[in-house]
């Protein structure tokens, strides 16, 4: 698995103003994509995409804090407020 961004993500919304969160995504040993979403630190869910088709292939989620509109925010760029890359990723090896 190889590190290739980190995006930072506002969540507030009038219930919860100040929600922070970001989604680091990966790259697969497979070359499919694996975007992991954090709230507050956090685990959120995560998915394994097909960079070419950008389907889903397998998701996991924390039943105990999903909520669809902390869904729509992760996927909206204009939440989006910073974007960090590491140059030559960083590989996480077994």
């Amino acid at each position: 698995m190889k590190f290739l961004k980190r995006i930072g993500v506002n969540l507030s919304s009038p219930k919860n103003p100040g929600l922070k969160g970001y989604i680091t995504f990966y790259r697969l040993d497979s070359g499919r994509h694996y975007k992991v979403y954090y709230v507050e630190d956090k685990f959120y869910s995560s998915k394994e995409v097909c960079n070419k088709t950008n389907a889903i292939i397998k998701e996991v989620s924390s039943e105990s804090q999903h909520h669809y509109s902390i869904d729509i925010f992760f996927e909206d760029p204009a939440r989006y407020y910073f974007v960090s890359y590491h140059n030559s990723g960083t590989h996480f090896s077994d």
